[in-house]
């Protein structure tokens, strides 16, 4: 797997976009999976970087794909916030026989 880097500008401040971010309702709808989160004023919230694995297949044929970290970067930009979203393969322990 190779690190896959995307971005898009929205057309919103970043107080917004982040708003969007921080709503369980709409991680929820995005993810397609239920998200918990109490975020609050002032507080930092560190969520934005979780590791995922790809599912590919369906039934007795199906595999999990490798483990990979992904990040959001919220910038201001004219016009509204660039997000960047990178993906990176997880970094793997080696065990060592001794």
């Amino acid at each position: 797997m190779r690190s896959e880097v995307h971005e898009e500008t929205i057309g919103a401040p970043p107080v917004d976009v982040w708003g969007f971010m921080v709503d369980p309702a709409a991680l929820s709808a995005w993810f397609g999976a239920d998200a918990w989160l109490e975020p609050s004023v002032g507080e930092t919230v560190r969520f934005l970087r979780w590791r995922w694995r790809e599912h590919h297949g369906a039934g007795f044929g199906s595999r999990i794909g490798e483990t990979s970290t992904v990040a959001i970067e919220l910038s201001p930009v004219d016009g509204g916030t660039r997000v960047r979203i990178v993906e990176t393969p997880a970094v793997r322990a080696v065990s060592r026989s001794t």
